[in-house]
């Protein structure tokens, strides 16, 4: 997995608009987020939101460019590509992989 974490309001702002796709294991974390926009966007993502705890509120599936979706209850959420429809346990294994820190380096993470 690797991750990227969008922390600042630049970084928020920007999002993946710079990018022309992204990988299959790739993910982008927006925290605080309750809301994300794909205006400017050449491809359609998966967006998961969720609450502090990493409880699942919503999952948007193949969300298009030029949209605009929020969650009120949200606090955080994850950016990515899926080429197949994730399952519920898929999606939460996505989460957890997001929010725990892995000390053997598997997960790659970035902050920006």
């Amino acid at each position: 997995m690797k991750i990227t974490y969008c922390l600042s309001p630049f970084a928020k702002l920007k999002g993946l608009l710079a990018k022309s796709d992204l990988g299959q294991d790739e993910y982008y974390v927006f925290a605080p987020c309750r809301a994300i926009h794909t205006f400017g966007m050449r491809f359609a993502i998966d967006v998961i939101f969720c609450d502090k705890t990493g409880y699942i509120l919503k999952h948007y599936r193949q969300l298009p460019p030029n949209r605009l979706v929020f969650v009120t209850k949200a606090f955080f959420t994850i950016e990515f590509v899926s080429t197949d429809s994730p399952s519920d346990e898929q999606l939460q294994a996505i989460v957890d992989g997001c929010l725990v820190s892995n000390r053997d380096g598997v997960n790659k993470r970035r902050w920006i």
